[in-house]
């Protein structure tokens, strides 16, 4: 590790290190990599995971926190968001 970040400091051409200065192998993947199929490194069940929690949170944002009407928006039932809530761990 210590011998790759100082190949990027030494390739880096700008004041900081980006992702392009690390080997592809190392690069970071964006958060929206969550929603693309073909980056499979979380696996199935959690890729589910990070997809339906944050669905479930924009339909919340989007309602301003009414349980309510995001269950609407999102076309689920409010008991059946509640359970979502609950089993991902969103619920306060």
């Amino acid at each position: 590790m210590e011998n790759i970040i100082e190949h990027a400091v030494v390739m880096c051409r700008g004041d900081h290190l980006s992702q392009d200065d690390f080997p592809p192998e190392l690069k970071v993947y964006s958060e929206k990599s969550i929603f693309d199929p073909t980056h499979l490194d979380d696996g199935y069940e959690e890729k589910l995971k990070s997809f339906e929690t944050e669905m479930i949170r924009n339909a919340l944002d989007k309602k301003d926190g009414n349980q309510s009407a995001a269950a609407r928006l999102l076309g689920i039932s409010e008991r059946h968001l509640r359970s979502r809530l609950q089993i991902l761990g969103l619920k306060k």
